[in-house]
Parts: C-alpha cells; structure tokens; sequence
C-alpha cells in the first residue's frame, strides 16, 4: 500500500516536467529555420520546437521562405496573426488556429483552405493560389477578403456583412451578390465571367472596378461617394456619371460607348476613353484633369483650352478636325500625342515654337498654329455645293447633281431625296455636301401650283436665305411688269418678271415692316392690284 502511494505522488510529481517537455514536429527544414531566425526556436535543425513556445507566439510572419510544408501549424493556436505569403505551400491547416484574426497566405500553391473554424478572422488575403472554391460564409466577421488570381467560380459573400474591402478579379465568377455588403468601401471584381453586378446598396463604395467582364449595364447612380471607377473592356454602350460628382478617375477604354456626360463631375484628375465610338467629349468642366485619353474614337473636335493642369493628353487615331489647347500651360505637357488624324490641320496652342520643338507624336500634316488666320493659310477647303433656282409649275423633276445630295431639312438632316424624283407638293429642299471635317450648302423653293402665276403674300428680307425677296412667280410668262408702292401710293419698285424681286429696300434704305401694294400688269394690258406684308 505505502509503495503504490509512494509511485503515485512520483507521477504527479513528473507530469509538469512531461508536459513542459512536449515538442512540436516541424518537418520542413526552411520552416524551422524561419523560427530559428525569429528567435522562436534554436539550432540545430532537429524538426523539432518547443510547444510551450510554440503556444506562446500570436503573431508569426514567415513570407518568402521557401516553405513547402506548415505541419506544425496546428499547434499554434494562440496565433492572431499569419502571414505566410510567397511561399511554396501546397496545403495549409489553420482548423486548429480559431484565435486568428488576421490570415495572409498570398502567392502559393494552393488548392483548398479551411477557413470555416476561424469566425475570428477579419482580415483574410488568399490572392495569387489555385483555390477553385472558398468558404467564407462562417467568417461573419470580415472586413477584408482579398482573393484575387485563383480559379474560384463561386463565392457567396452574403454573409460577410462588415466587408469593407472586397476583391476577387481575375478568378472565373459568373455571378456577385454584394447587395448585403452595405458597408463595402472598395470593390474590385475585373477579369470575370460577369454580366451584370449590381452595386446599387453599396452606398459606401469609394473605389469600383469591374473591367474584362461581359457587362452591357453598369448602374453607378446611387454609388454617390464614388472617386475611382474602371470597367474597361466590357459592352457598355452607355454610362451615365452625372451623380458621381466626387470621381476622380473616371476609366472605360474598350467599350462601345457613343456619348458621356462629364459636366457634373468636377473634381475629375483622369479620364481614360479610349476605344469606344464616341462622337463628341467636352471637358469643359473638368478643370483639374491631368491625364485625358481619348484614342481611337470617331471625336472630330476636341477643346482642351478649360483644362489648365493637363498633363498627359493622347487623340490618336480619331476623325479629329480641330484641337483648341491653349490652356495657358504649355510647358505642363509630359505627353502631347495627337498622330493618325489624317483630317487634323490645325492645333490651337500658346505657343507654336515650344509645341513644334516638345510637342512631336503628331502627323505631319497637322500644324500648330495659334490663330484661325494661321490656320486658314493651310488651305482649309469647303466643299463645293451645287446651286439651283427657285420652281413654279404643277410640278417638279429633280436634276441630276454634280455638287451635294438632296435633303427635306438643312445640315443633311430630313429625308434623303434623289436625282428623278417627282416633286409635288411646295417645300423647301436642300443641296447639302460634306467632307470629314467641313461642309456647305444651298437651297431652292419649290411652288407647287396650277395656277399661271403666284403672288407671294409676304416675305422677310433678313438675309437669312428663305423669303429674302419678295417676286412674282410666272409660270406661262403672262406678266408684262410689276410695280410696287408703299401704303400711301408713293412708287417703291418696278420689276421686270424674270427680275430677283424686291428686297425691302428704297434707295438703300430698309423699308419698315408693313404692308406693300402692287400692280401686275399683263400682256394682254389688263392689270392686277392687291397688297403683301414685308416681315423684319
């Protein structure tokens, strides 16, 4: 009896020395030199470190290592943080570290983590490993999740309602719910699957970018904090930025957008718009931008004049006819690029010396000048417009045309009109040509009537091209001559019929708005009198 007794309080007594004496197997060589080199552990290698020490660490960094194997890991269950990046890990158990908050394991070889048992974790980076799945969804405590260049195609982030930082680019997702990360300040999700992401609770967000995706319809309009936005490379055909007013960086090369309105957005410092099919960008109100590229649009005016901090500016290989850049800062420029404009004469500048010596991405063709009397001496030529007489009949054949085509409305606009075409109602047409940067036009009246001459009831001779003179129309030449007096008989005019007609004046002067008589009077010696309004 007293023998059992004495053997059980030796036991007891050598449990605390059984304990302390506990090691941790560390099989990795370059593992354990790391602890060595952190003052953790001592030489010799022998894969071994104590595990009362082992207990004792809460923030371990080991990146760039050379590590291929973290077995050992597991009795760190104090750690808070980890930091295990550029490393050569093919796997990593962390099941057992449920005190960390904080886990970086970028720029590896993995295949799968675990991260299900740490609901502590409120910072977790994972980018650059072969992850083609990841659980977050018990992480409930996640502020930043940085998962980028892995192979996932699924992520469910409803549950990380704290999220502030979310980025997943260049994985292979299809679809991303954020409607529960209200709280998410920055979100980067480019080079996906993306159709559609939809960002309209995300009331916070600062920075947006969602870039080679397949998006056709981004809407950023309840994203009002907004300083940074990209969505390069997608089938955006619109973007509407008019409530973003404090963006800074406006990014949406590689689309197929046609028009965008910068105007509200006045503390933007970069727009980048190349390759879309814009037509038309003011900058007008984007007084601090630096950087504006615009490359390979159909843009064919440009005026840079408002945007006196500009630095970096590059138009090629748009349908440019003018460029205004006299900004006051000349010497600013650090790129001035403007080639591949084969219709640009002229560019506007400050100073025509310095931007010929500094200013040289630009085609030889193109010129700085610094007035339009300069440019004109480069031979800007407006194309020639055929001209055709006013018609009276019954009706009316379109000629063949040399110079222009045929239009119902002026600048080309209306009904495209051809050569043969039967004329049978009254109306003004136009002849109207262009060339890729200028344009000219001429018109002609045609009256449609069954009647042997008209009498115009009014006219305005304001030199405005329509109804500046005031004539008789006579389509079987049965008028002899027309004479015109003014309310009190006094004689104003006397026309022959094929005369221009009367412009309002009497000997010089503009007769007043009122009404006019005349007397037409007939081959036959018959006449006509009655009275017509002349409009100012």
């Amino acid at each position: 009896m007293l023998k059992n007794s004495i053997l059980t309080i030796v036991f007891l007594l050598l449990i605390p020395c059984i304990s302390w004496s506990q090691n941790t197997y560390i099989p990795d060589d370059n593992f354990e030199q790391a602890l060595i080199d952190l003052g953790f552990d001592t030489p010799p290698l022998d894969n071994y470190i104590s595990t009362t020490t082992v207990l004792g660490i809460t923030n371990l960094n080991i990146t760039d290592k050379n590590i291929s194997d973290l077995t050992g890991i597991e009795d760190f269950i104090n750690l808070n943080i980890l930091t295990c990046d550029n490393n050569n890990l093919t796997s990593l158990n962390v099941t057992t570290c449920t005190k960390l908050t904080q886990l970086f394991c970028r720029f590896n070889q993995l295949s799968t983590i675990d991260v299900t048992k740490n609901i502590a974790l409120d910072i977790f980076w994972c980018e650059g490993n072969q992850l083609t799945s990841l659980d977050v969804t018990k992480n409930i405590n996640l502020i930043s999740l940085v998962c980028r260049d892995n192979p996932i195609n699924q992520l469910d982030v409803t549950k990380n309602t704290s999220l502030n930082v979310l980025s997943c680019q260049n994985n292979g997702l299809s679809t991303l719910d954020v409607s529960k990360n209200i709280d998410l300040d920055r979100l980067t999700c480019d080079f996906n699957q993306l159709t559609t992401i939809n960002t309209s609770n995300n009331l916070k967000l600062t920075r947006f970018s969602c870039g080679d995706n397949q998006i056709a319809d981004v809407d950023i309009s309840n994203n009002t904090k907004l300083k940074w936005f990209w969505c390069t490379r997608n089938n955006l055909t619109t973007l509407d930025v008019t409530q973003n007013i404090d963006l800074e960086d406006l990014t949406f090369a590689d689309n197929q957008i046609t028009e965008i309105d910068v105007s509200n957005n006045s503390k933007l410092e970069i727009i980048r718009a190349s390759r879309n099919a814009l037509k038309l960008l003011n900058t007008s109100s984007n007084t601090r931008l630096v950087e504006l590229a615009c490359d390979i649009n159909n843009i064919t005016t440009l005026d840079i004049s408002n945007n006196p901090v500009l630095e970096r500016f590059s138009s090629t290989f748009n349908a440019l006819c003018s460029i205004n850049s006299k900004n006051g800062n000349p010497t600013l420029f650090t790129n001035f690029s403007t080639t591949n404009n084969p219709n640009l004469t002229c560019i506007f500048v400050d100073d025509v010396a310095y931007s010929n010596t500094n200013w040289t991405n630009k085609d030889a063709t193109t010129n700085y000048v610094a007035t339009q009397e300069a440019c004109n001496n480069f031979g800007t030529r407006i194309p020639e417009v055929d001209v055709l007489s006013d018609f009276t009949g019954i009706s009316y054949t379109l000629p063949t045309l040399i110079n222009g085509n045929y239009f119902t409305a002026s600048n080309g606009n209306g009904l495209l009109l051809n050569a043969g075409d039967k004329i049978s109602t009254s109306q003004t047409i136009y002849i109207f040509n262009t060339t890729a940067c200028e344009s000219n036009e001429s018109n002609f009246n045609v009256l449609i009537t069954q009647d042997p001459y008209f009498i115009p009831k009014y006219f305005t001779p304001n030199n405005d091209g329509n109804h500046d003179y005031w004539k008789v129309f006579d389509t079987t030449n049965t008028v002899q001559s027309i004479s015109i007096f003014d309310r009190y008989g006094k004689l104003l005019k006397y026309l022959s019929p094929n005369s221009n007609g009367w412009n309002g004046t009497y000997k010089g002067q503009l007769m007043p708005s009122d009404d006019y008589w005349y007397l037409l009077t007939f081959n036959t010696g018959e006449t006509l009198n009655g009275h017509f309004t002349l409009k100012r």
